[in-house]
């Protein structure tokens, strides 16, 4: 009887563990993968939502600051940057924040190697890997650099100009926050300009008028952070022509927002002269900026003596732009 007993009650253990085995155990091993799968999921959506959404400006400290600089430069112009480290970037400013702008897409290995070792060196070259360098792809580097520097930074403006301009950070500031802080377009304005027709400048996509539309000329001008903003998101449905002051400004254009024509900005294809109100100065080599930062320096002044080349004018927004710019002014600088 009792070895009956013994039979029967190993045999309701083989059914509970085969129960087990059959049933709970695969419940368990559902669950471990759901939990597994779930936690995966949060992880990917979190890293996601880090890369979509910005923080509000006033609420973080790191990687934020009012005024970033890009400037265009080339990989094989590092004794240009050194020359703009030393005179005008050598004023540090802790609101302020550069980053020379370079294409490295189809470079040498060696090229490569000396911008990667500089790079290393200052921590203030922004490389674009998907970019050739070179005129026709610049209108796509500048655009480029507009949604790199939105991805990654927080900043109420963007300074975009060339290696060969000379900016008064220190005065740019001071007059930069007497400026609408929002939807701010501040330069110096060409209207009404002929299409190129030919040459390096050669318009082929240009179907919009007879003329260009106004825009702020490439040597120097400043967006507002909401208006770089807008480029970064809309960016794959723009239109790319040859200049890229003309592409931002055709881009630009429908928007409602401040244009600031301001003569200070001497940002032409040919620098007017020497005004110590300058605030950018474009066309200037080496010797011209350790020049204009020892008078700094010096005497407070940017201009030895100061000086016209061209005459200059206050941008008529009451009119067509083709009538926009035809008053020169001697007393303008």
């Amino acid at each position: 009887m009792a070895k009956v007993w013994r039979q029967g009650k190993n045999r309701i253990t083989k059914n509970i563990f085969c129960i087990l085995g059959l049933f709970v155990l695969p419940l368990l091993l559902l669950t471990v993968v759901v939990f597994s799968k779930n936690k995966h999921v949060e992880s990917v959506i979190t890293k996601s939502s880090e890369l979509s959404q910005k923080e509000p400006f006033d609420e973080i400290t790191q990687n934020s600051y009012y005024l970033i600089i890009l400037i265009m430069s080339d990989p094989t112009k590092s004794a240009t940057r050194k020359v703009i480290r030393d005179t005008w970037l050598s004023v540090r400013n802790r609101k302020v924040k550069h980053l020379f702008v370079i294409g490295s897409k189809g470079v040498s290995k060696e090229v490569l190697e000396n911008v990667t070792d500089e790079s290393s060196a200052f921590q203030d070259l922004l490389i674009l890997n998907s970019t050739a360098e070179s005129y026709t792809s610049l209108t796509g580097k500048v655009l480029a650099g507009f949604q790199w520097t939105y991805s990654n930074y927080h900043f109420s403006f963007i300074l975009k100009c060339d290696d060969d301009s000379f900016v008064r950070i220190p005065a740019l500031l001071e007059e930069l926050e007497k400026q609408p802080q929002k939807l701010l377009y501040w330069g110096f304005f060409k209207g009404g300009s002929s299409v190129f027709q030919k040459g390096k400048w050669k318009e082929s996509e240009w179907f919009l008028c007879d003329t260009y539309l106004p825009y702020a000329l490439g040597g120097g001008y400043i967006l507002s952070s909401d208006l770089i903003e807008y480029l970064a998101k809309n960016a794959p449905l723009f239109q790319h022509y040859k200049s890229e002051d003309v592409s931002v400004g055709v881009w630009l254009s429908p928007l409602k927002m401040h244009r600031v024509h301001d003569v200070r900005f001497d940002t032409e294809f040919k620098s007017r002269g020497c005004y110590n109100d300058y605030l950018i100065t474009h066309k200037q080599n080496a010797n011209d900026m350790r020049l204009k930062h020892t008078n700094l320096f010096n005497t407070g002044k940017l201009c030895q003596s100061e000086l016209r080349a061209r005459y200059s004018y206050n941008y008529n927004w009451t009119v067509p732009p083709s009538k926009c710019c035809k008053n020169f002014d001697p007393s303008l600088p």
